[in-house]
């Protein structure tokens, strides 16, 4: 007995640490994050968004939103390094306001882009609050199996641990 217990904690700690990783797997090297340039436009004019620490190789679709509205501006690859770059033109119909640019894949980053109305169009006082939104990420049934595995082989290797300590203590001197 006094062999297996550092053993059983050194193991139990080892599937913990284990499935921990399992969940951070898919979290990237790096800080995940967008930023636009400039961050202030006239509708009409055009930006570039840039995204960096990303999934290497993914597809991440691009959204304007505020005011009421949602622009699609479609989709982006990243590239092996998991960053892209993109020139987008805001269109010319936007009412002034603050708006969010998001890039859309496993999870949804933002940014905010201050819109002011072209010449002509209705200009609109933004009551939205600008801060980004953290947006939970959805796993999917395969991601979500490794750490269920981890957890089953856990609970029966701690009940199978504890049958077997109970089994062999022995006597117990009361």
């Amino acid at each position: 007995m006094r062999r297996s217990l550092p053993l059983s904690i050194a193991f139990g700690m080892l599937l913990s640490m284990s499935a921990g990783l399992v969940a951070m797997a898919h979290s990237g090297s790096g800080e995940a994050s967008i930023q636009v340039e400039p961050a202030s436009v006239t509708a009409g004019d055009t930006v570039v968004l840039a995204g960096t620490g990303l999934e290497a190789d993914s597809d991440r679709v691009l959204v304007l939103a505020g005011e009421g509205l949602t622009v699609e501006f479609g989709t982006v690859k990243t590239d092996a390094e998991g960053m892209f770059s993109k020139e987008l033109t805001i269109p010319n119909h936007l009412p002034s306001g603050t708006y969010e640019l998001r890039a859309i894949g496993d999870e949804t980053l933002t940014t905010p882009l201050a819109v002011t109305a072209a010449a002509g169009a209705a200009a609109v006082s933004s009551t939205n609050n600008a801060a980004e939104d953290v947006v939970a990420r959805q796993r999917t049934p395969a991601e979500l199996a490794p750490i269920a595995v981890l957890v089953v082989i856990a609970v029966l290797l701690g009940g199978w641990l504890v049958w077997r300590a109970e089994r062999f203590r022995g006597p117990v001197d009361a």
